[in-house]
């Protein structure tokens, strides 16, 4: 459901409405020549709102942070407008500083970490709606709730128990990656280091977190599940940012299963404020069981993960040192 009203509010409401603004203050200034200049930079605003829901993927991705930027490219353009309609000088700088400023805006959003404008983007507008259609209905059932409840996570394929050497003897890992991939993987693999880092610390957290006497009071109790609610936040943070990660997509096994640990963790502090909640002793004793083992999980997702890092890195070396 969140999801669902950011995508309506920044995808539609505010660059429709950024648009028929500037069209309306164009409509009515005074003078011919603003006019004709609001017209025309109105009709560079519906341009822009046509290529982006016509043309999906085309200039700009085809998400909330998509419609973000088109709002901030929309606004600069609406600056402009308000700068030429400016009669003195002090109303004049005001509305320069503010065009400029939003100018500012479209900049960082354009190089932001999540490919946006595609222009400055390593990534191809079919490789961006892939993972964005790939990730919705996950992204949209954990924005819903629905991932609060402990599930098991699922086992990993037979092939992949059997370790480095069945991963490296299968077809796919084979497949030598372009020079431009083996670049997006060094910048994905910088990226999965620090959400690792992050998720080490969240679950070194919750292992110090420790087991809650028989007879806690209501103030230790109290006391405890604030600090156990901070590690879910960062927990859920970590959540979002790992399912915001973009990655080659020969690296896309490797992906699922930091994805895989990411929930594992988060799942894990759910269970740990669950638990510094509960007063049934037979529940709190379910819940912390469930913690330790989706730690469990998370640990031996991660260790897959950077076993698919090195397959992949070494089946690509030759290749590397051909060139």
């Amino acid at each position: 459901m969140n999801q669902d009203v950011a995508n309506i509010a920044l995808m539609f409401v505010l660059p429709l409405g950024v648009t028929f603004i500037t069209i309306l203050q164009s409509a009515a200034a005074e003078r011919n020549t603003h006019k004709i200049i609001g017209a025309i930079l109105s009709l560079f605003i519906v341009v822009m709102d046509c290529l982006f829901y016509f043309s999906k993927n085309s200039f700009i991705s085809y998400n909330a942070d998509g419609g973000l930027l088109l709002a901030f490219a929309s606004l600069m353009l609406f600056g402009v407008l308000y700068t030429v309609r400016s009669e003195e000088m002090p109303a004049k700088f005001a509305n320069g500083l503010f065009t400029a400023f939003m100018l500012a805006a479209f900049v960082g959003i354009a190089y932001w970490e999540r490919p946006t404008l595609l222009v400055t983007s390593e990534y191809t507008p079919a490789e961006l709606a892939a993972q964005n259609a790939k990730y919705q209905d996950y992204i949209a059932s954990f924005q819903n709730g629905e991932g609060g409840k402990w599930q098991e996570a699922p086992k990993a394929p037979a092939a992949r128990n059997g370790g480095a050497n069945a991963q490296a003897n299968s077809p796919a890992q084979k497949t030598q990656m372009s020079e431009a991939s083996l670049s997006r993987l060094e910048k994905y693999i910088t990226e999965c280091t620090k959400v690792i880092d992050r998720m080490n610390a969240i679950m070194a957290s919750i292992e110090n977190f420790g087991t809650l006497p028989a007879n806690v009071s209501e103030s230790e109790r109290e006391k405890k599940s604030q600090q156990a609610l901070a590690i879910n936040n960062n927990a859920t943070a970590l959540n979002k940012k790992t399912l915001g990660l973009f990655h080659p997509h020969e690296s896309s096994e490797a992906h699922s299963e930091i994805i895989q640990a990411s929930e594992s963790v988060r799942l894990a502090a759910y269970s740990l404020y669950t638990y510094a909640l509960q007063e049934n002793a037979e529940e709190q004793a379910n819940q912390y069981r469930q913690c330790r083992n989706q730690i469990a999980q998370a640990r031996a997702s991660l260790e897959r993960f950077w076993i698919d890092i090195q397959n992949l890195k070494s089946n690509n070396q030759p290749q590397q040192e051909d060139n």
